[in-house]
């Protein structure tokens, strides 16, 4: 099977792609903007505790750092905000309309982050220790915030609150029952002009009435056809709603748009939910937003390492030399605890929540067909991936060849619906790199503790931040591309997310050259006002 072939299938690859650029740049800075400031505090508290002046400088240059950062991450992530908007204008309309409140939630967590960071920035000379410890502190409050509520609204869109799996690890695939479904509250009013005998006999469940209506878990296909149908103007009488309307009702209703009726049901869902908690009851909310700030954490602690081995190898001065030890010691041992954390906890918890809520996912990590090669078949841990997953060696990997291509539409699809394989090789080279930098993290945190800074082990230092960041990319990519062909989980496939008027290859390039262009030009920034005047020997 040709695995890039298979994703480029997908609608709008040319616009995926811009978007995978656009996106990733912006997490390769957004990391250190929410990891800076947990080390800054660690670096104050050092410094109060020991009144030794090397852990204030050190706290000084991490926030000079998180200036820089902050202000190309700000523009960075407005860029792909407008990016959003003009290549996903459907996706936004809706996440604007049901799931609003983290993103409106957000723009006072920025506030938040951009007051404090920048009051700690240039107040600096003027605040003492605890003034610094207050201004960071709330600065951290803002950026974990921002992580928090983003976090959400793409938590929903892995697994929206109420999604209900098609695979039961026991019995298999729940297809033909109708499954994955959608929680969904029917104002009453639509419920009695709805022919329920028929979306029974489809597969609908009704759980019972509310006072905002009936609570029904309704086919995913159902609820796809339906959105696509809205953002395509459909009315009823043309609309597969048309079939499970009661005749005598349906001459009231058909000239309705189909949009104002699912409009109707899914704000009424919403509000039973409660706008506020909608996105932070999806059932891989916490998995997520741990996973993703694991994941800051242990980039920014190794490219504190690898700065300051780095500033080790360039440095003349014995004086210097002590104080950027101290500083690689710090970020060794955080890095060591942080990336251990994020895989044996942080990790499991998101792969649980992935298995049971995302099983077609699952089996393209797992690469569970027969058209591949597949990482845990040939190493026979595929007993030990199920207790994992499920909690039971009786438990079965989820098979990738069972998923029906057009599981995802309700009279087909014009494309395989089923996710692309080619993120069980993601997903494994992202799990061994990590496996790998642990391991090394842990014996070079041992060497340096005893003293041992050798040439050979600070240059091998050097490259540990482009280790974790290629990791934490590979993590964005497995997350991001594994919900295809999904922009929302069993609710709005990419077709319907899309917008009408892509643009052109050309100029698609143009901007994905002046992003990357961006990350160099923050690189650079960096190099010059953080390390140029370190290296002054004094």
């Amino acid at each position: 099977m040709d695995l890039i072939g298979q994703w480029l299938s997908y609608p709008a690859p040319l616009d995926r792609i811009l978007s995978i650029v656009g996106i990733e740049l912006h997490w390769l800075i957004l990391q250190y903007v929410l990891g800076l400031p947990l080390f800054i505090i660690l670096s104050l508290l050092l410094y109060a505790r020991s009144k030794d002046e090397k852990w204030h400088e050190m706290a000084k240059t991490m926030a000079k750092a998180l200036g820089i950062i902050f202000a190309v991450g700000a523009a960075s992530g407005t860029v792909s905000e407008f990016g959003l908007v003009l290549i996903w204008p459907n996706l936004l309309e809706a996440a604007g309309r049901y799931i609003f409140f983290p993103l409106y939630a957000e723009i006072f967590a920025f506030l938040i982050e951009i007051t404090f960071i920048y009051f700690l920035v240039f107040g600096w000379r003027k605040i003492g220790v605890r003034g610094k410890l207050i201004l960071v502190f709330l600065a951290l409050v803002g950026a974990w915030l921002s992580g928090a509520l983003i976090m959400s609204v793409n938590s929903y869109m892995v697994a929206p609150t109420g999604i209900q799996a098609s695979y039961d690890p026991m019995t298999g695939w729940k297809y033909d029952k109708g499954y994955p479904k959608l929680l969904l509250v029917v104002p009453k009013e639509i419920v009695s002009v709805l022919d329920v005998n028929k979306l029974l006999s489809l597969g609908m469940e009704v759980l019972g009435e509310r006072s905002e209506g009936v609570a029904v878990l309704l086919p995913s296909k159902i609820v796809s056809k339906l959105a696509s149908e809205s953002w395509s103007n459909v009315r009823v009488g043309d609309s597969v709603l048309s079939l499970v309307i009661k005749e005598e009702a349906l001459g009231s209703v058909k000239d309705l748009l189909v949009k104002d009726v699912v409009d109707t049901i899914l704000v009424n869902t919403v509000k039973s939910v409660g706008y506020t908690m909608v996105t932070f009851l999806s059932p891989v909310y916490a998995g997520s937003i741990l996973h993703a700030l694991g994941a800051a954490m242990t980039v920014t602690g190794f490219t504190i390492v690898g700065g300051y081995s780095l500033l080790l190898l360039r440095s003349k001065s014995d004086k210097r030399k002590v104080y950027y030890a101290n500083g690689l010691r710090l970020g060794i041992l955080l890095s060591l605890i942080f990336i251990a954390v994020q895989g044996l906890l942080f990790g499991h918890i998101l792969g649980v929540e992935i298995a049971s809520y995302n099983p077609e996912k699952l089996a393209a990590m797992e690469g569970t067909s027969n058209s591949i090669f597949s990482f845990s078949r040939s190493l026979g841990i595929e007993g030990i991936m199920s207790f994992i997953a499920y909690g039971s060696f009786e438990a079965k990997l989820p098979d990738y060849d069972s998923i029906p291509r057009d599981y995802c539409t309700l009279a087909g699809a014009p494309f395989d619906c089923r996710p692309p394989l080619m993120i069980h090789y993601l997903y494994y080279v992202k799990t061994g790199l990590s496996i790998l930098l642990g391991l090394y993290a842990l014996i070079s945190s041992i060497l340096i503790m005893r003293g041992n800074l050798s040439p050979i082990l600070l240059k091998i230092n050097v490259l540990t931040p482009i280790v974790a960041q290629i990791i934490s990319f590979l993590g964005w990519a497995v997350r991001e591309i594994g919900r295809k062909p999904w922009s929302i989980y069993g609710i709005m496939t990419v077709d319907v997310a899309h917008t009408a008027n892509p643009g052109d290859p050309l100029s698609y390039g143009l901007i994905a050259l002046i992003l990357i262009s961006v990350a160099l030009a923050l690189i650079l920034a960096v190099w010059k006002l953080l390390y140029a005047p370190s290296v002054r020997e004094v």
